[in-house]
């Protein structure tokens, strides 16, 4: 082997050493969280990264709670996010990218300053906007802030603008086809990457809020995933054991739907930044 080979194989050793080594720290934490899950709250101080016998005590005492109505609600919540923003986004992005008309700059400069206003800032507003349509204790309010979200708009702009030809949607027009068929006959096939991007997001951010829900939502039917773990703690004295467990058992959608989509995942991320 060579002075070249020798250095090559080092590099190679050594970048696969820091994916490993980065690899194991950033996947230990979620280890921990599994294995604490079988343990009573009393165990956890004297955790030793083993699994315990005590995790049927823990489905025990999460089968006695609404954690079924909590998973149902945050999975309707989720969805529901997820198909309304990916139409709203994908439509609005379609209208700023292949559209010219009066005051498409100012609209879209409106909606990238959305982007920089903090939601805790307009809460106050929000809610009491959500009462007066009488809509709190219901998971409306925690849907409707990814559906008219200014990222998804401005995400789906600029990959329907990097990827989509316009001379494509000009020859379909000349065919005499409707805007809305060529949306959703070719721009849309074409966009799947950045769809799929913008839903997996937009699922887990909606999958983790709590603090859209904890201000909107009082009714203990209406719970989410978030918000009905964090009421163990008034139901069943703190039982953090079975927190953890019902938060393990939580995350098993997202890692799911992480394992299935990551490829699509990858190239949703990196295709929109490369022109077409």
């Amino acid at each position: 082997m060579n002075s070249g080979s020798k250095t090559l194989f080092a590099v190679g050793t050594l970048f696969y050493t820091i994916i490993v080594v980065l690899t194991v720290i950033s996947l230990a934490p979620f280890y921990a969280m599994v294995v604490m899950g079988t343990y009573d709250s009393f165990q956890l101080f004297r955790f030793n990264g083993l699994p315990s016998d005590y995790i049927l005590h823990n489905f025990v005492t999460i089968s006695k709670t609404e954690f079924p109505t909590f998973m149902k609600n945050s999975v309707v919540m989720s969805m529901s996010s997820v198909i309304f923003s990916l139409l709203t986004s994908a439509l609005c992005g379609y209208g700023f990218a292949k559209f010219r008309f009066k005051g498409n700059k100012l609209l879209y400069n409106i909606v990238l300053f959305t982007m920089m206003v903090p939601s805790q800032l307009s809460i106050v507003a929000y809610v009491y906007e959500m009462k007066l349509f009488h809509l709190n204790d219901t998971l409306i309010p925690s849907i409707l802030p990814y559906v008219f979200a200014g990222f998804g708009v401005f995400w789906m702009t600029q990959y329907i603008k990097d990827i989509v030809p316009t001379e494509v949607l000009e020859s379909a027009r000349i065919d005499s086809a409707g805007e809305f068929r060529i949306f959703f006959r070719i721009v849309a096939p074409m966009i799947t990457p950045a769809l799929i991007t913008l839903g997996l997001l937009n699922f887990v951010w909606s999958w983790n809020s709590f603090f859209v829900p904890l201000v909107t939502i009082n009714d203990s039917r209406m719970f989410t995933v978030p918000l009905g773990i964090n009421s163990f703690n008034s139901l069943y004295y703190q039982d953090n054991g079975a927190k953890i467990l019902a938060l393990s058992i939580a995350t098993l959608p997202v890692v799911l739907l992480y394992l299935i989509f990551s490829n699509r995942l990858q190239s949703g991320l990196t295709a929109g930044a490369v022109k077409a």
